[in-house]
């Protein structure tokens, strides 16, 4: 309520029209100049920025991508060996015909856990066949750990 009067009197050009309340400082009324009023209901948290994962996928094999190319890139949770790694985030676009391949990938912060680990993976595939990999995922979005920038090695799988 008080933050709907406020609001009201700044579009009113600070003239208080009718209905709404004046506001009058704190010190004309004998409250300490420290005390702030507070509003009834939950302030709007701020929204923070999505976590992002960027950098680039390359390969070392002298070839240009065909046309028909994709590139896959996942944020996975790791977990044990032969767990299930569920998927946080993922990204997939036609890939351009040279290396290295930029990628920007972002992760919703309430599917992330405190404490839990994380990897990157990306591949390539034509036609259903995945034809690049990585190997193991590379580990993202942990404390310290650089999530832009990346460079992401792919190797051919057959």
């Amino acid at each position: 309520m008080l933050l709907a009067a406020a609001t009201a009197c700044g579009r009113a050009g600070g003239r208080a029209g009718a209905g709404a309340t004046p506001t009058v400082p704190a010190s004309a009324i004998g409250v300490p100049a420290t005390a702030q009023p507070t509003a009834v209901g939950t302030p709007t948290p701020t929204p923070r920025p999505l976590p992002v994962v960027s950098g680039d996928i390359f390969y070392r094999e002298r070839i240009v991508l065909p046309p028909d190319a994709t590139v896959r890139v996942r944020v996975i949770r790791l977990g044990p060996r032969g767990a299930p790694r569920p998927v946080i985030a993922e990204l997939a676009f036609a890939a351009p015909r040279r290396v290295p391949i930029p990628f920007k990938l972002e992760c919703d912060p309430q599917a992330l856990e405190p404490g839990a680990a994380y990897g990157l993976e990306a591949s390539i595939s034509r036609r259903g066949t995945v034809e690049f990999a990585t190997v193991e995922p590379a580990p993202v979005l942990a404390g310290g750990l650089p999530t832009s920038g990346l460079k992401i090695l792919v190797r051919r799988t057959r």
